[in-house]
Order: C-alpha cells, then sequence, then structure tokens
C-alpha cells in the first residue's frame, strides 16, 4: 500500500469507527433518556428515528456530490456538522430539542458512508480488502459504543458521551483538511495503480433493484436492532459483577457481542476478492436471520451466544455490499450507487427503530427481534432472486465486472 493509501486508509478507519460512535450513542443510554424526560420506548425511539433519518436522506445528494466534488471534502464536512451538533446536546432540556441535535449529528453524518467507500473505491488497489479494513473499524465503533457510552453515561450523564465523540469529530475534522482530495478525473482506466474498470459499461438495472430491495431489508433489521440490543441485553443477561446496573450490563454485554463483527468484516473483505460476492451475501444473511430468531426466545450464556454470532455474520454483509455497489456499477456512477445504497440502508431502514418501540412497549422487547427476523427473511428472498437474475444474465452474457 502506498503512502498516499495509508493516508487515505487512516482517515476513513478513524472517521468510520467515530461515525458509528455518533449512531450508537443513545440506545445504551435508554433507560436514563427515559428517565429524564419522563417518556417510553416509542418516543425515544422517534428520536432514534429522526437521527436515523437525516442519517439516510442526506446520504443520496452526498453520493451525487461525491462524484461531482470529490468525497475528502464530504468527510470533512461530516467531522465538523457531527461533532458540532453533538456538542450542542450539552444544553438541551427538552426531548424535541435532543431530537433536533440528533437529526442535526445525523445530517452530518449521512455525507460519511457514500464517500468514504467512493474514496476507497478510486484510491486504493485491492477494493475488498480496503472495504474490509474499512468495516472492521466501523464495527469496533458499534461495538465500543454501547460500552463507552454506558460507562461515561453512567458516570457523567448522558449527555457527557455526545459531547467526547463531538470533540473527537472536531479533531479528526483538522486532521482530514490535510488529505488531498481525489476524483475519478485523476484516473486513467488503465493506471497500474488502479483495478481496470470500463466508465461505460451496460447497468443491469433489474440486478441492482433486487440488491437494492435486499439491503433496504437488511437495513431494517439493523436499526431495529441496534436500538434496542443494548436494553434487551441488560433485562435478560444475569451477570454478578453487574447485577441491578442493566445499563451498565447491557453496554458491556454488547460490546462482548458485536466486537465479532469486526472479525467478520475482516474475513469477508478477503473472501470477496476470491469468491462470489452475491453467495458470500446470502449465506451470511441466512445464518444472521438464524440467530436473530434465537435471540427472541434465548436468556443469558445462549442469547450471548447467539448475538456474537449474529454480528459476525451481519456486519459481513457490508464489505460484500460495498463490492457489489462497485462491481455492478462503472467509477463515475459511485458515488451515486453508495449514496442510494445508505439513503435505503439508513434512511428507510431507519423506520424500524420507532416501529420496534413501537412493538416493544406493547408486545415487550422480544417481538423486536421476531419482527427483525422477518426481515432477513425478506433480505435473503431477494438475494435469492438476484443470484437466479445474475444466472440468468450470465447465460446471456456475463455481467462487466470490475473484479481483479
Amino acid at each position: 500500500m502506498t503512502k498516499p493509501e495509508k493516508r487515505i486508509m487512516g482517515l476513513t478507519i478513524g472517521s468510520h469507527g467515530l461515525v458509528h460512535f455518533f449512531e450508537g450513542v443513545l440506545p445504551p443510554l435508554i433507560p436514563l433518556v427515559m428517565a429524564e424526560f419522563n417518556t417510553d420506548y416509542f418516543h425515544v425511539g422517534l428520536v432514534v428515528t429522526v437521527f436515523s433519518y437525516a442519517f439516510g436522506l442526506g446520504s443520496l445528494p452526498a453520493g451525487i456530490l461525491a462524484d461531482r466534488f470529490g468525497p475528502r471534502r464530504l468527510v470533512t464536512f461530516y467531522l465538523f456538522v457531527a461533532g458540532l451538533f453533538a456538542i450542542l446536546v450539552w444544553p438541551t432540556r427538552q426531548l424535541w430539542l435532543y431530537a433536533v441535535m440528533m437529526g442535526g449529528v445525523g445530517l452530518g453524518c449521512s455525507t460519511y458512508h457514500p464517500a468514504s467507500n467512493t474514496l476507497l473505491s478510486l484510491s486504493i488497489a485491492q477494493r475488498g480488502n480496503a472495504f474490509g479494513i474499512h468495516g472492521i473499524a466501523g464495527s469496533l465503533g458499534v461495538a465500543g459504543a454501547p460500552v463507552l457510552a454506558a460507562l461515561i453515561g453512567t458516570a457523567l450523564g448522558w449527555r457527557a458521551p455526545h459531547v467526547l465523540f463531538g470533540l473527537m469529530g472536531i479533531a479528526l475534522g483538522f486532521y482530514s483538511l490535510r488529505i488531498p482530495e481525489v476524483t475519478v478525473a485523476r484516473f486513467d482506466s488503465h493506471s497500474p495503480e488502479q483495478p481496470s474498470s470500463n466508465p461505460s459499461k451496460g447497468v443491469d438495472l433489474p440486478a441492482l433493484v433486487f440488491f437494492f430491495l435486499s439491503a433496504t431489508a437488511l437495513g431494517l433489521t439493523y436499526k431495529g436492532i441496534m436500538t434496542f440490543l443494548p436494553t434487551y441485553l441488560g433485562q435478560n443477561v444475569q451477570v454478578g459483577f453487574a447485577a441491578g446496573d442493566p445499563v451498565a450490563l447491557g453496554g458491556i454485554v454488547a460490546t462482548v457481542a458485536l466486537v465479532s463483527g469486526a472479525l467478520g468484516q475482516f474475513m469477508a473483505g478477503r473472501l470477496v476478492d476470491r469468491f462470489a460476492a452475491e453467495k458470500l451475501y446470502l449465506g451470511a444473511v441466512l445464518i444472521g436471520m438464524l440467530c436473530v430468531f434465537m435471540m427472541a426466545v434465548s436468556t443469558n450464556v445462549w442469547l450471548v451466544a447467539f448475538a456474537v454470532v449474529y454480528a459476525f455474520f451481519y456486519f459481513s454483509t457490508q464489505p460484500v455490499q460495498n463490492f457489489i455497489i462497485s462491481n455492478y456499477l462503472p467509477k463515475h456512477r459511485h458515488g451515486m450507487g453508495y449514496g442510494v445504497h445508505f439513503f435505503l440502508t439508513f434512511g428507510v431502514g431507519s423506520t424500524a427503530a420507532a416501529v420496534s418501540g413501537y412493538l416493544a412497549d406493547h408486545f415487550g422487547l422480544q417481538a423486536v427481534f421476531w419482527a427483525m427476523g422477518g426481515c432477513f427473511m425478506l433480505s435473503a428472498l431477494m438475494i435469492s432472486l438476484l443470484l437466479i437474475r445474475n444466472g440468468k444474465t450470465a447465460l446471456k452474457q456475463p455481467m462487466v465486472s470490475d473484479h481483479t
């Protein structure tokens, strides 16, 4: 890996971990926030939905802007805007104002994934490996957020983790200014540092539709499960050292379970350069689906075990999804593709936060996992249709690929 590639990887690694700190700061603090504002799961779920809609809806224009103006500028935008709004959580005293601040954080974060994945796809030769490493950083952020937010929140108050993460974003934003911009125009299609690509290759629209429907269903599962997983674990896992403190217990156990997602990202990143991405994707979704259904009926050690396996296979889908997009679209449309992807997974998918809150209030937290298991089933169906479509297309004319 060249020195410029290492600097880009360093920026994206730090930024990806942090974006999931911003995203994951509220779920482990739900009991504290409910007590502060005298509210219920549904209304806290609405706050998560506000963040997530802003996170997802901004991804679509962000992808287009990344293609036009370059992705590094958008990474910088994310760091400064999300950091500022996170710091502004400190003086909030009403739930609606907290939701506004979280919406601002989500809007800043919305530019990150389309921009960072475009940056990696344009500037790193070994894309699968880069997506895997980048995904590991995100998984560590997802895993670290519950325990950091829970421990800091119980010690210093629920607002403190927001402020700390905001300050980290501002600091990383200044570092990002040292990274030069990268655009598709800088690369010749025959450059030895880049995978070969035909910018005018045809796009298989039905295959993209099946892929994006699958990703949307999987996005619903992510937001529904991640919003209530720390609370669910805190209520259903008994550990002596944290007895009587479900907030800290839920955060610690969620981190233990979710850290396996980093290994899943790494393994998938290595495998997707060598094997059919769509088949890896389907296998991971089927195993993840089984684990979610088992989480709905498990407690204690078995619940933690199924959560660990779920996290491994769920997060392994992310570098595979990114790789599929880079294969299905020409380089000058990568930003748009990633924008649509994250608009659907984080924007439309965020509906699951409020819906899951409603289910939890009326039917218990177990109902969330039954519903999300159903979304896994829908995702698996769409991937199966994608594989059937690709098989029929291959009989007529093989799909042109960036794969090297």
